[in-house]
């Protein structure tokens, strides 16, 4: 037996009962997002009087600058002999 033309089938059958069934769903509409950018930044980078989470987004920088140079070392390691 050829697999191929099954595995098309079958292929074919998932999709149409996909199609289906995402037809059949009554997808709600919803409001849109009250925020606004400026609301997002001053969340994120914070202003005077609140540091907001500049400090945390700085520390994971430092960490994903210090695991790309360790894998990059790790990369270049020389192999044994």
């Amino acid at each position: 037996m050829n697999s191929k033309p099954f595995s098309a089938a079958l292929v074919v059958l998932l999709a149409i009962l996909m199609i289906l069934m995402f037809l059949q769903v009554s997808w709600p509409v919803a409001d849109p997002d009250p925020n606004t950018n400026e609301d997002l930044g001053l969340k994120m980078f914070g202003d005077s009087a609140d540091p907001g989470f500049s400090p945390v987004i700085i520390m994971i920088a430092i960490l994903l600058i210090v695991a790309l140079l360790g894998a990059v070392f790790l990369a270049k390691e020389e192999e044994p002999r």
